[in-house]
């Protein structure tokens, strides 16, 4: 007999090419889904009589996640700014310790937050994602339970990563937890927390980073054709965002060949790679945390280098936890107002909170957000076709072939110049009226 809450989730989710692979499924399935690396997508398992439970598809955040009604049940409010989110107070800072700065992706905060919690005994673990803790290239989620795991769990992965997968065994562990992950799974960890689940019931703080694009584990794999490497079991090492802020990809093989690239030049494989959620998904900046935090993209921070967040605390608890980490000189923090905060990032809210609702219009099913603009201009549609055609063209193995075969310091050199010059010419269409979109509150 088949097994319905199955039969719902491949329906109406992963057949209908919905599925951003948060991994809340598998996690409290119980052992009878997994994911598929190569399909990237949950499977029943064969053996074994386990049934896939209502939750998993209820916790679902791809095709449901009304963010009206989570605003209301994290935060007792909806957001004044539907750019952002609920937000209290706007920062840029970074970690006080440098060694923690350092260790990070940008400013450190992320890591500076959870180790305070854990050495102030607010929490007793978090969950977060750690490179090549079983397998050099693979991330998986773990409980870190003291300052040296927390470093061990510094860094962004941009590959899919189902962090929610770790939920089964949540609800018989050691509480209380903070939580680290993307806006989907940070979605689906709040359904769950409003239906009173016990596998989220110890997660006290949720903290995240901003997330605009997202690619495929195959961007990897074809990095390293691109040198020769035909598997990435060749791999001993892998930071994607090793050094200096803002960082590069660095592989490391294990006959001790290091392999580079510029953030911005790896930035090529996007066109190529990029994860269909991150097309569909009209959360940036991860709204339903207690905090979130990005790069601080401003020449301003650029020239000073070293590494500079932006920072929003979207919660009392999250107001009270970042000034006592001020007062306690764990983290350095400038306020900002969120206009200066959100203008840092206006090419990719535009890609969100206009771009995937335009994107939308175009599935065969679409995820229901609970919220839309009331209006996008024809221009910036016009933009979006023109996006549209780069993605199919990316999908070629056509194209990658060739990308595969053409030196790297030309195609990251050339993929450069061309998201410049595309950043400036298409942003007078996507600025246009930006700060002004009107959003409607869907039934």
């Amino acid at each position: 007999m088949p097994d319905p809450t199955w039969e719902k989730l491949r329906r109406d989710v992963i057949d209908a090419g919905l599925c951003t692979q948060c991994g809340s499924c598998v996690g409290l399935a119980c052992g009878a889904l997994a994911f598929r690396e190569r399909k990237g997508v949950p499977l029943p398992v064969k053996t074994g009589q386990n049934t896939v439970p209502p939750e998993a598809y209820d916790a679902c955040p791809a095709l449901h996640c009304n963010y009206p009604s989570l605003n209301q049940f994290v935060f007792g409010t909806q957001p004044a700014n539907w750019m952002s989110g609920v937000v209290r107070r706007s920062y840029v800072g970074h970690a006080a310790d440098e060694s923690v700065r350092r260790n990070g992706a940008s400013g450190g905060a992320i890591s500076a937050l959870l180790i305070h919690l854990l050495e102030t005994g607010r929490i007793c673990g978090a969950v977060c994602l750690q490179m090549g803790k079983s397998v050099p290239y693979k991330a998986e989620p773990v409980i870190a339970r003291t300052r040296e795991e927390v470093l061990r769990c510094s860094q962004s992965i941009y590959s899919v990563t189902p962090v929610n997968t770790i939920l089964g065994g949540l609800a018989q562990g050691e509480g209380p937890l903070a939580y680290v992950g993307l806006p989907d799974q940070v979605a689906s960890i709040r359904k769950l927390q409003k239906s009173g689940h016990p596998s989220v019931a110890n997660i006290k703080y949720i903290l995240g980073p901003y997330m605009g694009t997202q690619m495929y584990f195959e961007a990897v794999r074809s990095f390293l054709r691109s040198h020769g490497v035909v598997s990435e079991e060749d791999i001993a090492d892998l930071q994607y965002r090793a050094g200096e802020w803002p960082g590069y990809l660095q592989i490391t093989l294990k006959n001790g060949r290091v392999l580079k690239a510029e953030k911005f030049y790896y930035n090529y494989l996007i066109p190529f790679f990029i994860t269909r959620s991150s097309l569909q998904m009209v959360d940036f900046t991860n709204e339903l945390t207690d905090i979130s935090v990005g790069d601080a993209w401003s020449p301003t921070y650029e020239r000073q280098r070293g590494g500079h967040s932006v920072i929003l605390a979207r919660s009392r608890a999250a107001e009270e936890l970042l000034d006592d980490m001020e007062r306690h000189k764990r983290l350095t923090l400038t306020r900002i107002p969120l206009d200066e905060a959100l203008a840092m990032h206006g090419h990719m809210l535009d890609f969100k909170k206009r771009g995937s609702f335009i994107r939308m219009r175009w599935m065969r099913r679409a995820p229901e957000y609970g919220y839309a603009p009331a209006h996008i201009p024809f221009p910036r549609i016009a933009v979006e076709w023109c996006l549209r055609f780069v993605f199919s063209i990316g999908r070629c193995r056509s194209a990658q072939w060739l990308v595969e075969h053409l030196p790297i310091s030309v195609v990251g050199f050339c993929f450069n110049r061309a998201r410049v010059a595309w950043k400036s010419l298409s942003k007078p269409t996507k600025r246009k009226g930006l700060r002004t979109v009107k959003f409607t509150i869907l039934s």
